[in-house]
């Protein structure tokens, strides 16, 4: 559970608070962060750029047993920012991209804002029309990691590359299938002295 600041349970308990999301792609040597708001609004190391009415998320949906991923677009943009959605796939392959919900007080300052989605970006589609464009980009959640097997697994050679010279493992093979025998309580009286 996370504790909240006090500026921040004030600002949730007022008649009327506003929520922001804040949306940032880190493509490698440049991150790109954008925010619902008119206003850009400035949280941890980024200033979120005012993108309001400019782009849509598709909704974020948790089911048990199913990870969906996201799109994300973005219409309106002008023709000379197109160099990163045309630029090679490995840019924006595998880029992270976070989605907070951001607390703002009055003074449009963000309070607080917690992770609501995380994930990295897979693909990026363009639709031209002239002047503008519409740049569509599409994202796996983080939680399909946990859906991935470890290609470790609990033996000598795998310990080694880990951590070369750890001997944690050494013997397990060789004590594979041994059953174990626990002492029983006459010995451990006999070594008590009782």
């Amino acid at each position: 559970m996370r504790a909240l600041s006090g500026p921040t349970i004030a600002e949730l308990s007022a008649r009327e608070m506003v929520l922001v999301q804040l949306v940032l792609m880190q493509f490698p040597g440049f991150p790109v962060a954008l925010c619902s708001a008119n206003w850009d609004l400035v949280w941890g190391d980024f200033t979120y750029k005012g993108a309001a009415g400019l782009g849509t998320i598709s909704e974020i949906e948790d089911s048990p047993g199913e990870i969906k991923g996201l799109q994300l677009e973005m219409s309106g943009v002008p023709s000379e920012y197109l160099a990163l959605a045309l630029d090679d796939a490995a840019i924006v392959q595998g880029a992270p991209l976070t989605i907070l919900n951001a607390i703002v007080n009055s003074a449009g300052v963000v309070i607080d804002a917690v992770i609501d989605w995380d994930g990295r970006l897979d693909t990026m589609s363009i639709q031209e029309d002239g002047d503008t464009c519409t740049i569509a980009v599409t994202a796996e959640s983080t939680a399909v990691d946990l859906l991935r097997g470890s290609p470790l697994t609990y033996n000598n050679v795998d310990q080694q590359q880990l951590y070369p010279g750890d001997r944690a493992f050494e013997f397990v093979n060789s004590q594979k299938g041994k059953p174990i025998v626990w002492a029983g309580k006459q010995w451990l009286l006999a070594v008590s002295g009782k």
